[in-house]
């Protein structure tokens, strides 16, 4: 049975997996700057993908957890999930650095100073 550690790093996982191509990532967009929703036709109207392949785009962004759809009549309509987004956003924390160490000067924490700052040795 997986632990809830193990859940999230999977759906971590399936998260950056979905985000690994250009075009899911630039139908995310789309969705987000229309305002949060679109028809599956008025998405792949954006695109110069085949219906197959929108469908299948949008399929493995739904199975991520990113985006959900709702019928509607003979449509298919797509909401962005921001919260998923969350994950990456977490994930990608781990690199920023600590409170401390961001205030603390150079020397203090025993990095090199900026390029810029350096001096160059001359031939």
């Amino acid at each position: 049975m997986p632990t809830d550690a193990a859940a999230r790093l999977a759906a971590l996982d399936d998260v950056m997996a979905a985000l690994a191509h250009a075009a899911r990532r630039h139908i995310l967009l789309t969705i987000h700057f229309w305002g949060g929703s679109m028809t599956a036709g008025e998405i792949a109207g954006r695109f110069g993908h085949s219906w197959p392949t929108t469908t299948r785009h949008l399929r493995v962004l739904e199975d991520a957890g990113l985006v959900q759809h709702q019928r509607e009549g003979r449509l298919r309509r797509y909401e962005l999930l921001r919260e998923r987004l969350g994950l990456v956003h977490e994930w990608l924390a781990w690199f920023s650095p600590r409170p401390a160490e961001a205030a603390a000067p150079p020397a203090a924490t025993g990095t090199a100073p900026p390029l810029a700052a350096r001096t160059r040795r001359r031939r």
